[in-house]
């Protein structure tokens, strides 16, 4: 009955849907609720809701004839002006060959040449396989459209069959965020094999098919500016119209035509006329296929066993979800407790709520049920991201980091995805020395972690509730050997506090390498739980050689003004070795030439190159690091150095934490709703800097994921309309003061236009204290510091 009433609703407003089609302002609305009938209802017109049930909203974008639709349903809604604004400012002025104002995402055409270089580079490592054409290219007509490129990624010297990793991003064109993240894993993958031991195992034992573009048809509309959100099939709604195509993640076989999917052609949730109607559907359809075995005797209701290996993973924005089968039912699927458990893992790392897709809304003809549904292999939607269209700072600073993190666990637990993840995870992984004669003991120490679980509770009706951890029982280190892999041998590892009691324990070995030959060799890392439970390895290198190949370099970095040690960062070649409180660092290496390359916080980085490091030899070299310049410096106690503070910011001594007077957006209470409110700084003269960093202290009190204090830079700031990037941003309950330090992007170093400026935005429900900054300073090295301090010098005032 519920589904008989939202298609009849949604067949109504079909007229206003159509119209909407040209609207080409959206705005972002918000709609007070926690009514499922209602989130569904918002979910099968507008295709995009990000629902925070824990407020109680419901947030997505509407064209004018959405507003008159929603008005039309009696649904109360407020148009969030400040990200409306921000949406409308990032969708003007697009170009087909490139993404103004998001320098950090790649067009179709960018990815294309970037998998092309990485295959020219690593033959070995990397290769494509074209697995099918986009709608436009099978028509051949007018726009030639493109191929359907999946990079393959594994070192194709060890033979298979190997564990496979399947991921596909970008099938809703408008979604930047999510092609730039698989990309990007593809090349930390690619680029770190060899130096970096994670990346290296894992390209050794697994196959990574990551399908970047999946609709590159619909995003290279995208690319325009437009809100493009399906492929763009003209037999759909009009050959002309914005709203043409279907939508590819409503169009896949498995319970095709169900719940959560139109049947309208306009809509942005229509499904098409038939099950894999569209060609890039059914060419994800056969590729999947026919990279995962079904080893289940029918589709739906026996398990998959525990020997089931790989992961099919859909990658979308903006929801901050993880979500598993299935999407079209609160049916539990057969294998629910395996994939939550999975799934509540990569939550952890990404900060999401986990849960089971039916949860958000009810969907049908989706990717990750039809992976399942039909293969029984582990498939996962993951909603990325902060915004409609994210900017490159929020992707940078946070949604990259974060969820390239959740796509390494995923690799880690690749050969047994079922079982793997109820166990401890192994991380810090730890050799010193790492380089060694045969015989020489190396220590290996970790982390082994069961704590690493995402606990949110799951928001559908009858859910079983979250899974529990345990304490670790004990850890294993794997001399080139995967500990599943037949020989394996392990030498077992002690808890650094004496017992294995707590759900993390740091252990440790001094681990014979007797016997082991000359050459780079990886040890693996696994813990298990009290329940018997393994978790998923980590590696670490070591290399072993002979003595008169081995030197060791070592010194002191101090305060070349105070002679102070310090807690420097000493990079030689390619290996980076942190210096102690003391200062003091060591380092063995291979003989032969190197470069050195030495930094502090507040210090101007010192860099030697080709100093030579004979074998058997050990010599010191000590450095001393120049202080930074302060550019600028504000301790918010004096006259105000010529900070535009729009109202309500003030300075004020009353800040909870800080006996002084600091800048605060609030300082007669709290801070308002829907404001956005800066606080710029005076024009800073950059001229002959490098390396330039902003510190200050905070205090951020902000509703989490709602309103947000960020910091941005302009490098054109005599300009009449100066163009702002983001460089970070705080929400939250962060009562405490804490210190920020940020290196400032390339483009500030030299310029003589550069302003900063602190921004409170709100959205439009629920306040709190608000923003609180002091000690703000610019610190720079460069020539032009480095001549003050020869000046300095010069003038017979050295310590």
């Amino acid at each position: 009955m519920k589904r008989s009433y939202l298609i009849a609703s949604l067949l109504l407003a079909l007229g206003l849907q159509q119209a909407a089609a040209a609207d080409a302002s959206p705005q972002v609305v918000v709609v007070q609720t926690r009514e499922q009938a209602l989130i569904q209802q918002l979910g099968d017109r507008f295709g995009h809701v990000h629902v925070d049930r824990r407020k109680g909203v419901a947030m997505f974008e509407a064209g004018s004839a959405d507003l008159e639709w929603l008005r039309a349903q009696r649904v109360e809604f407020q148009v969030d002006k400040n990200a409306s604004a921000a949406l409308q400012a990032q969708t003007e002025g697009r170009s087909l060959r490139s993404i103004p104002g998001f320098a950090c995402y790649r067009t179709v055409e960018e990815t294309q040449a970037s998998v092309d270089a990485l295959i020219a580079a690593h033959p070995q490592l990397a290769s494509k396989i074209d697995i099918g054409d986009s709608w436009e290219k099978v028509t051949a007509g007018g726009n030639p459209g493109y191929d359907l490129v999946v990079l393959k990624l594994t070192n194709s010297a060890i033979p298979g069959p190997k564990p496979k990793l399947f991921a596909m991003t970008a099938i809703h064109a408008r979604e930047y965020t999510t092609a730039e993240l698989n990309t990007r894993f593809a090349e930390w993958l690619v680029n770190g094999y060899g130096s970096d031991p994670e990346a290296t195992w894992l390209l050794d034992h697994n196959e990574f098919h990551l399908l970047l573009q999946s609709n590159p048809d619909g995003r290279k509309k995208a690319e325009t500016g437009l809100s493009w959100r399906k492929n763009t099939n003209t037999a759909y709604c009009g050959s002309t119209s914005n709203s043409r195509g279907a939508d590819l993640n409503r169009n896949f076989p498995f319970h095709w035509g169900g719940p959560g999917a139109s049947n309208s052609q306009c809509d942005d949730t229509y499904r098409g006329p038939a099950a894999a109607s569209e060609p890039e559907t059914q060419a994800v359809v056969n590729y999947v296929e026919s990279i995962y075995p079904d080893l289940r005797p029918d589709d739906t209701t026996t398990p998959a066993p525990d020997t089931t290996q790989g992961v099919f993973l859909d990658i979308h924005s903006f929801s901050q979800l993880v979500l598993w089968p299935w999407g079209d039912t609160t049916t539990l699927a057969p294998n629910s407790a395996a994939l939550e458990m999975l799934g509540r893992r990569i939550g952890w790392f990404n900060n999401y709520d986990p849960q089971q897709s039916v949860g958000l809304y009810a969907t049908s003809g989706t990717t990750d049920d039809t992976a399942y549904g039909r293969l029984g292999v582990p498939a996962y939607t993951i909603e990325l991201g902060v915004a409609f269209f994210e900017n490159c700072a929020s992707f940078e600073s946070s949604t990259y980091p974060r969820n390239v993190d959740a796509l390494r666990y995923t690799a880690r637990s690749l050969a047994a995805p079922y079982k793997l993840p109820s166990g401890p995870d192994a991380l810090e992984i730890t050799a010193s020395p790492q380089l060694v004669v045969a015989g020489t003991p190396v220590r290996i120490e970790a982390r082994i972690d069961d704590s690493r679980l995402n606990r949110t509770a799951q928001p559908q009706a009858g859910a079983p509730p979250p899974p529990t951890t345990q304490n670790v029982a004990s850890a294993r280190a794997y001399v080139d050997s995967l500990p599943w892999e037949s020989g394996a041998a392990f030498q077992a590892m002690s808890a650094i506090d004496g017992s294995f009691n707590s759900g993390s324990e740091a252990v440790g070995l001094d681990l014979d390498t007797s016997g082991l030959a000359s050459g780079k060799h990886l040890v693996y890392v696994q813990g298990t739980d009290s329940a018997g439970s393994a978790g998923p390895p980590n590696a670490v290198f070591i290399e072993v050689a002979q003595a008169n190949e081995i030197a060791t370099v070592h010194g002191i970095v101090r305060d070349a003004q105070t002679n102070a040690p310090l807690a420097a960062s000493v990079k030689i070649g390619d290996a980076t070795v942190q210096a102690s409180a003391a200062g003091a660092y060591s380092r063995s290496l291979r003989a032969g030439t190197v470069d050195f390359e030495v930094s502090a916080p507040g210090h101007m980085t010192e860099r030697v190159s080709g100093v030579n490091l004979s074998g058997g030899s050990d010599s010191t070299r000590d450095f001393l690091l120049a202080p930074n310049c302060s550019v600028f410096a504000d301790d918010v106690e004096g006259a105000n150095p010529g900070w535009t503070a729009q109202s309500p910011w003030g300075t004020s001594t009353t800040v909870s934490g800080n006996t002084s007077k600091v800048w605060t957006d609030s300082p007669a209470g709290n801070y308002g709703n829907s404001v956005n409110t800066s606080l710029t700084s005076p024009l800073l003269n950059l001229s002959g800097y490098a390396d330039a960093v902003l510190s200050f202290d905070q205090r951020c009190v902000t509703e989490a994921g709602y309103d947000y204090g960020i910091v941005e830079i302009s490098t054109n700031a005599a300009a009449g309309s100066p163009s702002w990037t983001e460089l970070a941003r705080c929400d939250g309950n962060n009562t405490t003061w804490t210190n920020q330090r940020i290196t400032l992007p390339a483009a500030a170093n030299g310029s003589a236009t550069v302003k900063l400026r602190f921004r409170l935005t709100s959205d439009t429900s629920e306040v709190r204290e608000g923003w609180s900054i002091d000690n703000i300073k610019v610190e720079a090295g460069g020539d032009a510091c480095r001549n003050a301090a020869d000046r300095i010098f010069d003038d017979g005032f050295q310590g």
